[in-house]
């Protein structure tokens, strides 16, 4: 039997999927461009860590997908029962069909589903019978996915050698700045500057708006203001 395709069209489970695949695509691009390859292509992490990390990664967005598409255990329109199978079954009073109990009909999804959990936007689907366990997977690498992540990060920082070049590029930027102060290092004191620009030696008229500005007739002396 092969797989069956449910679609449910529910404009806010298609924007939760979109942020779930978005999240999981930042973890999948950047934590290993920024933390596992450099440390790798420096020895300091076997192979065998990116292999894991996108591992968890492809279960993950397997889990999540075939959660959002599998069948939850959706009731067919007419079902064949003997007269023994029927007295376990009852007749849902919002779409009037025969269903097993135990099973619950949604609102979203306008039908029955058997052993029914709850509406899951998240995967803009019902967790049902039928998809109930590709749901636990999916909860399963999502959490495992996000503790690596978080393991990798607190690694980063605190637990693995730092990078050679990021420390050389880090000496290249302290090494240009320093260029630029000295570059840029005024010739007078500061004092004077703003003197020249409030019109005022006096500090304290350099915060008074209503005044009006004269400019400085005369050198600014530094002895005249400890």
């Amino acid at each position: 039997m092969g797989l069956q395709i449910h679609k449910v069209y529910d404009p806010q489970g298609w924007c939760c999927v979109s942020i779930i695949t978005i999240v999981w695509l930042y973890n999948t691009l950047f934590v290993p461009k920024l933390i596992l390859y450099p440390h790798y292509e420096e020895e300091h992490i076997p192979a065998a860590v990116i292999v894991l990390y996108y591992l968890v990664s492809f279960c993950c967005v397997t889990s999540l997908v075939r959660a959002s598409i599998a069948d939850p255990g959706q009731l067919p329109q007419n079902p064949e029962l003997s007269y023994s199978e029927r007295q376990h079954w009852e007749t849902c009073n919002k779409c009037n069909k025969l269903r097993p109990k135990r099973s619950h009909h949604c609102s979203r999804c306008g039908h029955c589903v058997r052993k029914m959990d709850h509406h899951c936007p998240w995967i803009n689907n019902c967790v049902g019978e039928d998809n109930h366990w590709l749901f636990l997977l999916l909860c399963f690498y999502t959490e495992f996915l996000s503790f690596l992540t978080l393991v990798f990060n607190f690694c980063q920082y605190y637990y693995l050698q730092p990078l050679t070049k990021v420390n050389e590029d880090m000496t290249t930027i302290e090494r240009m700045s320093s260029c630029v102060d000295e570059t840029l290092k005024p010739s007078k004191p500061w004092q004077q500057t703003f003197s020249e620009v409030f019109g005022t030696r006096w500090k304290i008229l350099w915060f008074i708006p209503f005044r009006q500005r004269q400019p400085l007739r005369f050198s600014y002396n530094l002895a005249n203001h400890v």
